[in-house]
């Protein structure tokens, strides 16, 4: 797993964990409506690396999972932030 990401792919896996944690698995064209512009390069990039799982559901890429070190990565990530 390469843990070398863009800070456009740090930002996805968090919004995935949402989707995941609320029981859906998002489509990479619905991420990209949530963020309000094209992640497919990004999401291809993070699958690539190992980061989450990409597979095509009813002709459509969507993220099953996220690999175990990268949920842990996120979980950190989001749970370690202090809001102000």
């Amino acid at each position: 797993m390469d843990f070398n990401i863009t800070a456009e792919e740090q930002r996805l896996p968090l919004v995935i964990v949402g989707h995941l944690d609320a029981g859906n698995a998002p489509t990479v064209d619905g991420l990209s409506a949530d963020l309000g512009h094209d992640v497919h390069s990004a999401a291809l990039s993070l699958r690539r690396k190992g980061w989450i799982l990409v597979r095509d559901v009813n002709g459509r890429d969507t993220v099953v999972a996220l690999a175990p070190m990268a949920l842990q990565a996120v979980r950190s990530l989001r749970y370690g932030r202090r809001e102000t």
